[in-house]
C-alpha cells in the first residue's frame, strides 16, 4: 500500500534491490549507510553502519573502512560483503511526524480531560440527573456503571511489572469517560443548535483536502458519495506498523493445489480464519504474500517458522501453540516462549536462508536485516514491554465499560492496561522482542492494539459460557485457529512464501502465478479506483481468479453516513429519531445474537458511531459499493459475487464501519446464487 512506484520491478529483483543497487555501481561513498553480508564472522552479519574510509586499493582486495552503529572502531570490510541500505528516518523523528496527523490531533483532544475533572462532571451531573430527568432527556433510565477500577484493585491489584501511577490514571479516566462523555455526546447531538467541531468534521473526513471539503459543504444529499481520483485518495501512513492485522478476516475458502495472493496481509490472518478446501494427499495451496512493510512480512517469517516447529506430544504442542499465540499477540512472553521464538529465528537466520545462491529464496535486505537484530537482540524485560505498551495505549480506547459480567471486566482490565495474552501465568518472564525491539528506523508500533480487532467477535461469543470468561474465550478461539494452522505446516498442505514489495511492482510476477484467489485487505482505501481495478484485473489476466477485499474507510466518502451530517436546527428532530433507532437497534442485536448477556447495551460509547454502525452506514453502503464496481464495469467484465455491511468487534476502536466483498472479472466464472 502507499504511493505507486514510476518503474516496475518483476518480484525477484525488487526481493533482492538493494542488493542489485550495489552490484551495479560500485561507487560507495563516505558516509553512505550500508549493511554487512555474507560474511564467515557471525558478530558481523547483518551489522548496519556507515562507511568511514575509502579502499587504498583498486579490485578485489580494496577494503572500505565500516563503523557499525554498535561498535566504537572501524573495521576493514570487502566491497563484495557489503550492501547499500536505504536511509530510515529514525524511529523517533517517525514518532514526532505521526503527533501532526489529523487523527492523532484529535485522538489528543479527547484525552484533554483529567479523571478528576471528569469524576466533578460526573458528580454535578448526579445531583441533575433524576430517574425523571433521565427519562425526558433520553427516553431510558441509564444504567448505573459499575466502578471497574475498584473492581481489579479490591480483586486481583494491579498486574505485574506495570506503572501504577499510569494505569490508575488510566483506568479511573476510562471510568469517568464511560460514565460521562457517552451522555453528554448524546444531549449535545440533541440540541436545537448543535454544529459540530472542527476536530469533528475532520476526523469525519479522514483529511482537510481542500476539494474534500469543499464537496462536504456544497450542495448534499445522503448516498452522496465523493468522487475519488488519485489526487486525492487517502495516502497509506507509512508511520506505524501493526503487530497483528486490526480486522477481522472473513472465513474464506481456499483450495488445495492453487495459489493465493495475498496483497498487504500484514500477518497470516486470512489463513487464520480460513476453511481449506482439499485431501492431506492434494498438492498445496501456494499462500504468496506480498506486502511492503518489511516488519510484518518479517515477522510473519517467524510466525510461520514458529507453527512448523510445532511438536508431537499433546502436552508439548499445546505449551508451542501457546507460544507461538504470545508471539504473535502478546506484549508479554513465558519463559518457553523465549526458546521457541529463539529456535524459529535459528532456522530463519542459518547461512543457507541469509546467503543462499537463489535471489527468489533470499529475504529483502530490510526484512534480512530485522531477522538478524532479532535473533541477536538481548531478551527484552517486562519493564521496558511495560513502558512502551503504555506509550501507544490510550485510555480513549478503552471497552471495559461495555462488558455486563465482573470477571470480563476485571480480565479486560487486566489487558488493556499490559497487553498481556496468552499467558500461562499472571508473572510473564519477558517482554517480546518481535513487538518492542526493532532497529532503529523501524515504523513505530501502532497505537490501541487489540486481540478483538484480529479476532472475529461472533466466533468469540459462540464460546463464551457462564464458566467461560471473554479473555478465555479468546484465548481459546486463538489455539484452535493456531492448532489448524500447525497442521497444515506440519502437513505441508500450505506453502507459505512472502515478498516485501509494492503490489503495483509485482503484477506482472502475481499474474505469471495464476492465482486461483487473492485477498487484498484494505488496500482500495489507499489507491484510485480505477488504477486498482486495472492493476488487479492485470493480476488475472490468466482467468480463472476470484477476488476479495474490504473497505474500512469508505464512510469517509460518504455524505448522510454520519449524524454529524445532519447539521442545524431544522435536522434536530432527524438527529434524535436517528439516534433512539440506532439505540433501539444495538438492544434488539445484541438479545438477538445472545450478546445481552455480556454487553451493555446501548454501549457507553459516543453516539456518533453507534448511529453509524447500526444505522446510516447500513442505508448507504450499498451505493458506495455499486460505485466503486461501476469503476471496473466501465473498463471491462467484472462481476460481483456478494458485498456485505460487517459489523465488527464491538470491543475495537476499528472494523466496526467495514464493508467486504467477492467478485471477478473472469465472465466464465458463475457465483453461487447463495453467496
Amino acid at each position: 500500500m502507499g504511493k505507486k512506484s514510476k518503474r516496475r520491478q518483476p518480484v525477484a529483483s525488487v526481493t533482492s534491490s538493494a542488493s542489485d543497487t550495489c552490484a551495479a555501481d560500485d561507487r560507495l561513498k563516505i558516509g553512505d549507510r550500508v549493511l554487512l553480508t555474507k560474511l564467515k564472522s557471525k558478530e558481523y552479519n547483518g551489522k548496519v553502519g556507515n562507511v568511514v574510509s575509502l579502499p587504498k586499493l583498486s579490485g578485489d582486495d580494496g577494503r572500505y573502512g565500516i563503523r557499525l552503529d554498535d561498535k566504537a572502531a572501524a573495521i576493514a570490510i570487502r566491497r563484495e560483503n557489503i550492501e547499500r541500505v536505504k536511509i530510515w528516518k529514525s524511529t523517533e523523528n517517525q514518532l514526532e511526524e505521526r503527533k501532526n496527523t489529523i487523527d492523532e490531533v484529535v485522538e489528543e483532544a479527547k484525552d484533554s480531560m483529567s479523571a478528576d475533572q471528569l469524576g466533578m462532571m460526573r458528580m454535578m451531573t448526579n445531583m441533575f440527573m433524576t430517574d425523571e430527568n433521565q427519562s425526558k432527556l433520553f427516553g431510558r433510565k441509564i444504567e448505573p456503571m459499575p466502578n471497574f477500577y475498584q473492581e481489579l484493585l479490591e480483586g486481583v491489584g494491579f498486574p505485574h511489572g506495570v506503572n501504577k501511577v499510569w494505569a490508575d490514571n488510566y483506568l479511573r479516566t476510562a471510568y469517568e469517560q464511560s460514565n460521562n462523555l457517552p451522555h453528554f455526546f448524546e444531549f449535545h447531538l440533541k440540541m436545537a443548535d448543535y454544529e459540530p467541531q472542527p476536530g469533528d468534521v475532520l476526523k469525519r473526513l479522514g483529511t482537510n483536502d481542500k476539494e474534500k471539503m469543499k464537496w462536504y459543504f456544497g450542495p448534499q444529499f445522503p448516498g452522496k458519495v465523493f468522487p475519488r481520483r488519485g489526487n486525492n485518495a487517502t495516502s497509506y501512513t507509512s508511520l506505524l506498523r501493526h503487530s497483528f492485522s486490526n480486522q477481522a478476516y472473513r472465513k474464506e475458502v481456499l483450495q488445495q493445489g492453487s495459489t493465493h495472493v495475498a496483497v498487504g496481509f500484514v500477518d497470516l490472518g486470512i489463513l487464520f480464519a480460513a476453511t481449506l478446501r482439499g485431501e492431506q494427499r492434494d498438492p498445496p495451496l501456494r499462500f504468496l504474500g506480498i506486502e511492503m512493510s518489511s516488519y510484518a512480512v518479517a515477522k510473519t517469517h517467524v510466525i510461520w517458522q514458529m507453527l512448523k516447529q510445532t511438536p508431537n506430544g499433546i502436552d508439548d504442542r499445546d505449551n508451542h501453540l501457546r507460544y507461538t499465540m504470545q508471539a504473535w499477540f502478546s506484549t508479554t512472553l513465558d519463559k518457553g516462549a523465549i526458546a521457541a521464538l529463539k529456535s524459529a529465528l535459528d532456522a530463519l537466520c542459518a547461512p543457507s536462508k541469509l546467503h543462499g545462491q537463489d535471489k527468489q529464496k533470499t529475504y529483502h535486505p530490510d526484512v534480512r536485516h530485522l531477522l538478524v537484530y532479532w535473533h541477536g537482540a538481548v531478551t527484552t524485560t517486562v519493564a521496558e514491554a511495560r513502558s512502551q505498551y503504555a506509550m501507544f495505549t490510550s485510555n480513549a480506547q478503552s471497552y471495559i465499560a461495555d462488558l455486563k459480567r465482573k470477571q470480563d471486566r476485571m480480565d479486560m482490565a487486566k489487558y488493556e492496561i499490559t497487553g498481556d495474552f496468552g499467558l500461562k501465568n499472571d508473572i510473564p518472564y519477558a517482554g517480546n522482542t518481535l513487538m518492542f525491539d526493532c532497529p532503529d528506523g523501524t515504523s513505530p508500533i501502532a497505537k490501541d492494539e487489540t486481540v478483538f480487532s484480529a479476532f472475529d467477535w461472533k466466533e468469540i461469543a459462540k464460546l463464551l459460557s457462564a464458566k467461560t470468561s471473554l479473555i478465555d474465550a479468546a484465548e481459546e478461539y486463538a489455539l484452535k485457529n493456531l492448532s489448524k494452522l500447525a497442521d497444515w505446516a506440519l502437513q505441508e498442505r500450505v506453502v507459505v512464501e512472502l515478498v516485501c514489495a509494492k503490489f503495483e511492482d509485482a503484477v506482472e510476477d502475481i499474474a505469471a502465478s495464476k492465482p486461483w484467489s487473492m485477498s487484498w485487505s484494505n488496500v482500495i482505501d489507499y489507491v484510485d479506483h480505477a488504477d486498482f481495478h486495472r492493476m488487479a484485473r492485470a493480476c488475472s489476466v490468466f482467468g480463472d481468479t476470484v477476488h476479495f477485499a474490504y473497505s474500512m474507510n469508505w464512510p469517509l466518502d460518504v455524505f448522510g453516513v454520519n449524524i454529524i451530517d445532519y447539521q442545524g436546527k431544522d435536522q434536530t428532530e432527524l438527529r434524535t429519531q436517528i439516534i433512539e433507532t440506532a439505540n433501539d437497534a444495538v438492544g434488539k442485536a445484541y438479545k438477538m445474537c445472545g450478546w445481552d448477556k455480556y454487553l451493555r447495551s446501548p454501549p457507553p460509547v459516543n453516539p456518533i458511531n453507534t448511529t453509524a454502525h447500526y444505522g446510516l452506514e447500513l442505508m448507504h453502503y450499498s451505493t458506495w459499493t455499486r460505485k466503486f464496481f461501476s469503476v471496473a464495469q466501465n473498463d471491462g467484465p467484472c462481476k460481483v459475487g456478494n458485498t456485505e455491511h460487517i459489523i465488527g468487534s464491538p470491543l475495537s476502536p476499528t472494523g466496526a464501519s467495514t464493508v467486504a466483498f467477492t467478485w471477478t472479472y473472469d465472465p466464465e466464472i458463475k457465483f453461487n446464487p447463495s453467496f
